[in-house]
């Protein structure tokens, strides 16, 4: 029985080889760890362009070439962005957000951007939304995936992908300012991760009506349609300070978001402040589950991650902090108890040991 060589020049093969690699993101690796850095799937990407090489063929992942990038080379960059890009934002925390809802609170314009930040950040807070799930990359035109067929599909959250249900779940229609539903159902109709058509719902909080993620929601669809905005187009639509109709993009949250932090900390320094963008939201939401204690299935279920990405959102936060102190305290009391009973021979002999040559030795080890 002979093996066909598993290696040629057909284009088949840059496709077959991204499908592997895509593969080894989510676990299907030698050593089944799923969670990979950019850099171990690169390494695994050239071993097969080195078996390729060897036969003479064309590189079918060829991951340093981005001027003609591969499938596999797209796959390798964006973990490798992600990566990056979560490693350099910095949470929202309490008091920014905080602030962030005060500012809107005593804003008299209800359709400004800055009670448009605060629908958001509401529901940003719930879902980790990432920018592109309901901002723009420009104020006047709409962001489209186009597939293969050239069919386009909006990327952002348009009226029609939010859906409110009463309490006995049935779908409530006709929206108003004095709508009281029990959910919202947000639908991605695309995804980074391609999980197209997921689904979210999230309960009401009537207890707490600032931060309830219903009723934020439904502030975005009023403000949409108030603004004459079709419910087949992105949802995030706001009127700016010229008394012009708007999407909600990028550098327009980090600004926002830049001059609500300067008031939360005057003394923040420049690199500290550009940590501040869109994508906090997204480490934010990671992070406010993990200090609840949420398992990792949990995290990666509510926030739509496919692999073990979602560990390099998380911080040494300072309720983390306190947890870490709580979780040892029934030690600690035991510890500071045994060292209150020590008796007065042990107390003796440690003060002896301060004054041997004992000290001669402390660079032993360095």
């Amino acid at each position: 029985m002979s093996i066909d060589d598993p290696c040629g020049n057909d284009c088949g093969y840059v496709f077959l080889v991204a499908v592997y690699i895509k593969y080894v993101i989510l676990g299907v690796n030698y050593n089944n760890k799923r969670q990979l850095r950019s850099a171990t799937v690169k390494g695994y990407a050239k071993a097969v362009d080195i078996l390729f090489k060897l036969r003479n063929f064309q590189l079918p992942a060829n991951t340093d070439n981005m001027h003609n990038p591969t499938n596999t080379a797209i796959l390798v960059h964006n973990l490798e962005r992600e990566e990056t890009i979560a490693k350099q934002r910095s949470p929202i925390d309490q008091s920014i957000f905080l602030m962030i809802i005060s500012i809107a609170q005593k804003s008299r314009k209800l359709d400004s951007a800055e009670n448009l930040l605060y629908n958001v950040a509401v529901i940003a807070r719930y879902l980790g939304l990432r920018l592109g799930e309901y901002g723009q990359t420009k104020q006047d035109k709409v962001d489209v995936h186009v597939y293969p067929s050239g069919n386009e599909v909006v990327k952002a959250f348009t009226a029609n992908d939010i859906v409110f249900r009463d309490a006995h779940k049935n779908i409530i229609t006709d929206v108003s300012d004095s709508t009281t539903a029990k959910t919202v159902t947000f639908t991605w109709r695309i995804q980074k991760n391609r999980q197209n058509n997921q689904s979210v719902t999230l309960a009401a909080d009537n207890d707490n009506p600032s931060v309830c993620p219903v009723r934020a929601a439904l502030q975005l669809v009023l403000r949409a349609r108030r603004l004459n905005q079709p419910d087949d187009l992105p949802v995030c639509f706001y009127t700016n300070n010229r008394g012009k109709n708007v999407y909600l993009t990028g550098s327009k949250i980090a600004d926002l978001l830049h001059k609500v932090v300067k008031m939360v900390y005057p003394d923040i320094s420049k690199s500290d402040l550009s940590r501040y963008s869109a994508h906090s939201f997204r480490v934010w939401a990671c992070v406010l589950l993990d200090e609840k204690g949420k398992s990792p299935e949990y995290i990666k279920k509510r926030l739509r991650w496919l692999g073990e990405s979602f560990r390099t959102y998380l911080r040494d936060t300072a309720t983390i902090q306190d947890q870490h102190r709580d979780a040892l305290n029934d030690a600690s009391i035991e510890i500071e108890q045994l060292l209150a009973a020590l008796p007065n021979d042990v107390v003796e002999m440690t003060q002896a040991m301060q004054h041997d040559e004992l000290s001669e030795y402390d660079d032993e080890e360095n």
